[in-house]
C-alpha cells in the first residue's frame, strides 16, 4: 500500500527585531501529526524563511525514505519557485539545488493553500521567532499553543479569520 505523507510548512519574518522562522508539520494518509518543526534563522527575510521550511520538509522526507511526499505552503512563491530553480536567494542556492534532486527520487507533489488553511504551520513558524536555540524538532509531541488548532483542522473543521472595518 502506498502511504503519501503530507508537510504543511510556513515562514515568518518580523522588522523591529529582524528575525525569521520557519515552522512545518508532517501528518500521514490519515491525517495523523507524524513530527514537527520550528527553527529560528537568525536576520532574514520572509521569502526566505518560506523556502527554508520547504527545504527543511524535503530533508525530513528523503532522510525518512518517504517515496510518496506533498508539499503544502501558503506561499505561492514557494510554489512557483519548484519550475525555477533560480528563483531563491543566492545564499541558499545549493541546499536549494541538493533539494530538487531529492525530489526527483521520489514521487512528489507541492501545492498552495491560503493562509486560512495552514494555521498549525504558521503557528510553529511563530513560535521559532521567539526561540533563542535553533530549532526544535519532535515526533511525540505537539506545543500546547497549537493543540486545538491541529484538532480542528484533523477533524475538518473550518478555521475562519475575522477582520473589522
Amino acid at each position: 500500500m502506498i502511504t503519501w505523507i503530507k508537510a504543511n510548512t510556513d515562514g515568518a519574518a518580523t522588522k523591529h527585531p529582524n528575525r525569521a522562522a520557519a515552522g512545518g508539520i508532517f501528518r500521514n494518509s490519515g491525517s495523523m501529526r507524524i513530527g514537527c518543526f520550528t527553527q529560528s534563522l537568525g536576520e532574514q527575510n520572509t521569502l526566505y524563511a518560506e523556502l527554508v521550511a520547504a527545504m527543511i520538509a524535503i530533508e525530513f522526507a528523503h532522510n525518512n525514505r518517504y517515496s510518496h511526499f506533498w508539499l503544502e505552503t501558503d506561499s505561492q512563491l514557494v510554489t512557483l519557485a519548484f519550475n525555477s530553480s533560480s528563483m531563491g536567494p543566492w545564499i541558499i542556492r545549493n541546499r536549494w539545488l541538493n533539494c530538487m534532486y531529492r525530489i526527483r527520487q521520489m514521487r512528489f507533489f507541492v501545492s498552495h493553500i491560503f493562509r486560512d488553511g495552514n494555521t498549525c504551520a504558521d503557528s510553529l513558524a511563530n513560535i521559532g521567532l521567539s526561540l533563542t536555540s535553533s530549532d526544535l524538532f519532535s515526533s511525540d509531541s505537539l506545543p500546547d499553543s497549537i493543540r486545538g488548532e491541529y484538532n480542528r483542522n484533523r477533524l475538518g473543521m473550518p478555521n475562519f479569520r475575522f477582520s473589522t472595518f
